[in-house]
């Protein structure tokens, strides 16, 4: 789960941006990001090695960083962030469009995996025989679910 950033701390990273892109062109090129780099402390990386940090960083394929892309390799953190309750509700109606049935477990694991959340099947036993006891659960227990699980991931990981 990300944290909301707020305005100062976009404000801040807004002015580092400015900073690389010298060109003032909205972008940091691999050239503006070396030079960034050979100005830091530390081993100088080599032409190769910043062009692989552009191409992980570069979401959109364009081979420069733009300021969302910026944001995310600088927070770890998807930007704009992701709405999560979205992201719930869409994954679970490719199994129930309705929102207001059930899926059984084995939807749940696919459901899961394509959210990219790993899952254990007693995790999996545990949350869908705990509420209705018919080995299927709802969209409001799977997002409180998620939900929960996500604020203990924070606490585990360090809120970031």
């Amino acid at each position: 789960m990300s944290r909301k950033l707020s305005s100062e701390e976009i404000q801040v990273f807004k002015d580092l941006f400015d900073s690389y892109d010298t060109d003032k062109g909205g972008n940091i090129s691999v050239e503006e990001f070396a030079k960034v780099m050979s100005q830091s402390p530390g081993k100088v990386p080599s032409q190769a090695e910043v062009e692989q940090i552009i191409k992980e960083v570069d979401l959109d394929g364009d081979g420069t960083i733009n300021f969302n892309e910026f944001i995310t390799m600088m927070t770890g953190q998807p930007y704009p962030p992701v709405d999560e309750d979205a992201e719930y509700a869409s994954a679970w109606k490719q199994y129930e469009p309705s929102l207001n049935g059930s899926i059984t477990q084995s939807q749940l694991r696919q459901l899961m995996a394509g959210l990219g959340e790993p899952i254990s099947d007693a995790e999996i036993e545990q949350l869908v025989n705990s509420v209705d006891g018919e080995g299927k659960i709802s969209f409001k227990e799977f997002e409180h679910f998620m939900k929960n699980r996500n604020v203990e991931n924070d606490i585990l990981n360090g809120y970031q």
